[in-house]
C-alpha cells in the first residue's frame, strides 16, 4: 500500500487508508518518546501527524531499503525513523530559541530600556548619536543593520547579507569586514569614554 501511495499523484483515498492503520502504532511510539523525554504528549501527537504528511510529501519510501520480512513492521520502523528526524528538528528549534547570542549591541540596548530620567535619556541618545557619527555610511548601514536583525541568532541572515552588498556596492565578505572594523571603533571610542 506504501509503495502505491508513494507512486500516485492522486493519493487521497490510499493515505487515508495508510493513515488509519499506522496511525495508532505511531502515536503510541511517539508518545512513549514524550514521556522518556519529559515533553508535553501534545508534542507527539503532532510529530505523529507530521511524519504521514511527509510520508505524502515527499514519497521516498523504498520496499527494497526494508530488511525485515514483517512488511507492517518494516514500514513502521520506516516511519519511526522519519520520527526521530522531526524529534531532532524539534530539539533544535527548542534550543536555538534558548539561545540567544549576547553582542556588544545588547549592553547599548539594556542600557537604552532601562528606567531613567528623561535628562538621561537624552544624554544616552546623544552618545549613541556621538557614536554612529564616529562611523562612515557604510559602516553605520552594516551596524544598523546588525541592531535589527542580530538580536536574537548570532549572524546576520543570508539574504540581509546580500541587500547590504548590492546596497553598498560591495562583496559579501566585505560586509564582515566592515562590520568587524565598525566593532572595533565603536569599542574603542566606548573604552575612550569611559
Amino acid at each position: 500500500m506504501l509503495e502505491l501511495l508513494c507512486s500516485e499523484t492522486d493519493d487521497s483515498l490510499l493515505y487515508e487508508e495508510f493513515v488509519g492503520r499506522f496511525l495508532p502504532d505511531i502515536q503510541r511510539e511517539c508518545e512513549k518518546r514524550c514521556k522518556a523525554r519529559k515533553l508535553d504528549l501534545h508534542i507527539g501527537i503532532q510529530i505523529s501527524h507530521e511524519i504521514f504528511e511527509r510520508v505524502r510529501k515527499y514519497k521516498t519510501f523504498r520496499k527494497d531499503k526494508i530488511h525485515l520480512e514483517d512488511d507492517r513492521r518494516g514500514i513502521i520502523v520506516y516511519l519511526l525513523r522519519i520520527s526521530t528526524s522531526l524529534f531532532n528538528d524539534y530539539y533544535r528549534k527548542q534550543h536555538k530559541s534558548l539561545l540567544l547570542h549576547r553582542t556588544y549591541f545588547n549592553d547599548l540596548y539594556d542600557l537604552a530600556n532601562s528606567k531613567s530620567n528623561p535628562i538621561e535619556l537624552k544624554d544616552q541618545k546623544d552618545f549613541a548619536l556621538k557614536i554612529l557619527q564616529k562611523l562612515n555610511k557604510n559602516e553605520q548601514k552594516v551596524v544598523l543593520a546588525d541592531l535589527e536583525y542580530k538580536r536574537n541568532s548570532k549572524y546576520l541572515p543570508d539574504d540581509v547579507t546580500e541587500t547590504l552588498s548590492e546596497q553598498l556596492g560591495v562583496e559579501k565578505d566585505t560586509i564582515r569586514k566592515i562590520r568587524k572594523r565598525a566593532i572595533k571603533k565603536l569599542t574603542d571610542f566606548i573604552n575612550e569614554f569611559n
